[in-house]
């Protein structure tokens, strides 16, 4: 058997759990350390994989046996970590959003070609099922041009302050509606204006830092194509509904109420919880999906070109100017930063 690539964890929170439990199920690749400036965080993390671990990242990056990170920190360190991981030759996925400005994301995609090593965005829903059979159905012409697609979009209140800082998180409209930022450009083409209407409904760190947890955002493509996103960090539901509307057909998908498959689980059973259950689309595919794509692109196995810094870039665009048009109340132009 060939041996394994070997990878690093930077920062050891939720979402670092999401991909830690997905390299489970990867192939050619596995978790071999974790850092986290916090102690006693990485230590547990590293004891529940069984990880070496670090409060400093760059002990990690010194690592000459590790040939890529995982940066699953606050928004506002990734361009910083990535920058120094490509520098030390480490390939590189880092979680949405690329960056919280521009020059950062301009600066980390200039490194990234520079040491020529794999960048990958975290852009799971690109890889779960079904939105790539949805992609292959829409460029093959089956529902003709592209009218409009609307999504609703369900995230979980965040666990943590950072979330809603401007200089840290961003927001909903930053964190979260960025997965849909990236899919609708992914899907229905480049963007050439944005509109957004929201506020800070509910949460009070929402309205602490001037930030939304709801909003809706309306994006005109360039092919004509209108896009309208609802995004809410307050409803709990978790999950999705998506629909692309064309001159030929139509396409839905809810993976909010409707998933591929069930499971029960009898009350006597004793080993875990009874009744109806679900594997989750996103949660058990869409991640270990990406992760997958991630080790196949650095053993040559897959050909570059999804989720890449570009894309990042362009996803950061429209997201930057969704919560700009919210501020100001204006309708904003893009200039497409991916293209």
């Amino acid at each position: 058997m060939a041996e394994e690539l070997k990878i690093g964890m930077i920062g050891t929170g939720r979402i670092a759990r999401v991909h830690a439990n997905a390299y489970k199920t990867v192939q050619g690749g596995k978790l071999v350390a974790c850092a986290d400036v916090y102690y006693d965080t990485a230590k547990s993390f590293a004891n529940d994989y069984g990880l070496d671990s670090y409060t400093d990242y760059n002990e990690l990056l010194a690592r000459k046996d590790i040939n890529g990170v995982i940066i699953a920190t606050p928004n506002g360190l990734h361009a910083e970590q990535m920058i120094a991981a490509a520098k030390a030759g480490k390939h590189v996925f880092c979680q949405k959003p690329i960056a919280l400005t521009l020059e950062d994301a301009g600066k980390m995609i200039a490194v990234a070609e520079e040491t020529g090593i794999i960048f990958q965005i975290g852009f799971m829903l690109r890889f779960t099922p079904p939105m790539p059979q949805v992609y292959e159905t829409i460029k093959s012409g089956k529902i003709g041009d592209i009218v409009a697609i609307r999504a609703a979009i369900f995230g979980w209140e965040p666990a943590n302050e950072w979330f809603y800082m401007k200089d840290q998180g961003g927001g909903v409209i930053l964190d979260t509606l960025i997965h849909f930022a990236d899919l609708v450009r992914w899907l229905g083409g480049d963007v050439e204006r944005v509109y957004s209407e929201g506020g800070a409904y509910i949460l009070e760190g929402a309205k602490k830092h001037k930030s939304p947890d709801n909003a809706a955002v309306m994006m005109k493509h360039t092919n004509g194509g209108v896009s309208s996103l609802f995004v809410s960090w307050t409803t709990g539901y978790g999950n999705f509904f998506f629909e692309v509307y064309g001159t030929k057909g139509t396409i839905s998908v809810n993976l909010l109420e409707k998933q591929t498959s069930t499971l029960f689980i009898k009350p006597n059973n004793k080993e875990s919880a009874s009744g109806w259950s679900y594997p989750d689309l996103v949660w058990s595919y869409g991640y270990s999906g990406e992760q997958q794509y991630f080790i196949n692109q650095i053993l040559g196995k897959e050909k570059r070109g999804q989720a890449t810094g570009k894309d990042g870039i362009a996803s950061l665009e429209l997201v930057l100017k969704a919560q700009a048009s919210l501020d100001e109340v204006a309708i904003l132009p893009i200039n497409n930063a991916g293209a």
